[in-house]
């Protein structure tokens, strides 16, 4: 039976056995394995999810954070936008020699912290227009800053007035409301009195010029007396919106010009002209008080724009009628009046002050054409300056360049003049 065995064919079954045993090892082998290399890929991919969602909620804190103070940051330029006409206050007939140090030094040691200081400039030579705005950190500085009207900053009296932020902002909230229509208001009639003297030729142009700037006029009424035709020193001048009126009332009551006191008050139905051509009796509300500054960029068209014009305008009606002035008959010499301020003139704290004066006139007045001479008159009490040019063409030139010009916070004047002038006054 033993011989009948095929012993190749047992092994080769063992080895067979043995293979498929090895083969169902390795199988498992592998199959834990990739198991394994499974579980691995999970966990890596839920360490990668966590990882990718940590990474956005920071993302997202980050952005809200970021969101966070950009809005911060608005609402604080907001309130600083808000006060910033509060905190500033505007410097007029200011020193042409004065720069932004001078200013910011003068009002930092005598007012308070001063955050910025711009001075306007002319736009083709640079030179100071005498007129100057002054950003201080704190409201309270901007009382102090008041209360410095009068005094001199480089050896001249400047005036300090509030920046009018208040029509600013109405102006601005006027346009941001466009769609809303307000109630509409009802007319206000007032009374101005005071118009003697050197106001008695006041005409009703110069009156809505004067008054235009606070709102619409509809009509300006100016009693004149039949035979002079001169202002009998009244008239009524009718705003449309009460409002409007009021605040006129307010800046205009006691307003000095060309010498006299405006008197500004609400016109009642039963006025009626009293004895000896004085006027109606005037009944003026409590609190008025003189505000001269500007208007701001916000004034409608034919409105006296800002404090410039409306210096102008007095100064035009300020103006001695025997004097004449005016553009005169074309010559080769020119008179500058209104080149300085005589009564603000300190030789001892500026002695260069009348050269610097004759370079600035003979630099301008070349733009134009030769000048042969330039004199500045120590003596006149206009600030006048006389330039004669080489030919006349030249003097019309600069004439009609310089007048109503702007120059140390004055208006120039310019006008022909007269060899026999010249002669009279050229030393």
């Amino acid at each position: 039976m033993a011989d009948d065995l095929d012993f190749d064919a047992v092994e080769q079954l063992l080895d067979n056995a043995e293979r498929a045993a090895n083969a169902d090892f390795e199988d498992e082998r592998r199959k834990k394995r990739r198991s394994r290399t499974r579980s691995r890929s999970a966990r890596r991919g839920r360490s990668r999810s966590r990882s990718r969602e940590a990474r956005r909620l920071e993302k997202e804190r980050e952005m809200e954070e970021k969101r966070r103070q950009e809005e911060e940051e608005e609402r604080r330029r907001q309130i600083e936008d808000a006060t910033r006409g509060d905190r500033t206050v505007m410097i007029v007939c200011l020193h042409h020699k004065a720069d932004e140090r001078d200013v910011y030094e003068f009002f930092s040691k005598n007012a308070g912290k001063v955050r910025d200081v711009q001075i306007i400039r002319d736009a083709r030579t640079g030179r100071s227009k005498g007129l100057a705005y002054v950003e201080f950190y704190l409201q309270e500085a901007t009382l102090k800053a008041l209360a410095l009207s009068g005094q001199p900053i480089k050896g001249q009296a400047v005036r300090v007035q509030p920046s009018q932020a208040e029509k600013n902002r109405a102006a601005q909230a006027a346009k941001a409301s466009i769609h809303y229509t307000a109630p509409r208001e009802t007319p206000l009639r007032l009374y101005v009195g005071g118009l003697t003297d050197s106001l008695a030729n006041i005409s009703e142009e110069e009156l809505k010029k004067l008054f235009s700037p606070f709102g619409e006029i509809e009509f300006i009424d100016l009693h004149r007396d039949p035979y002079t035709n001169k202002c009998k020193g009244f008239a009524f001048v009718q705003f449309k919106n009460a409002s409007e009126a009021r605040e006129a009332m307010t800046a205009m009551n006691g307003f000095q010009l060309a010498g006299k006191e405006l008197k500004v008050g609400i016109a009642t139905s039963d006025m009626q002209l009293g004895e000896g051509g004085q006027g109606p009796n005037l009944a003026i509300g409590e609190n008025l008080h003189e505000d001269a500054s500007t208007m701001g960029p916000n004034a409608q068209p034919g409105m006296l724009k800002d404090a410039n014009d409306r210096l102008a305008l007095m100064q035009k009606l300020q103006r001695d009628p025997t004097q004449g002035y005016g553009p005169g008959v074309p010559s080769n010499i020119i008179t500058l009046h209104g080149m300085f301020n005589p009564s603000q003139v300190n030789l001892a704290a500026d002695p260069e002050f009348f050269n610097d004066i004759h370079a600035d006139v003979e630099q301008e007045c070349r733009k134009y054409g030769a000048v042969i001479q330039v004199f500045a008159d120590q003596g006149s009490s206009k600030g006048d300056v006389w330039v004669k040019f080489g030919d006349a063409t030249s003097a019309a030139n600069c004439q009609r360049a310089l007048d109503r010009r702007w120059f140390a916070g004055q208006q120039i004047i310019a006008e022909f003049s007269t060899e026999a002038a010249w002669a009279g006054v050229v030393r």
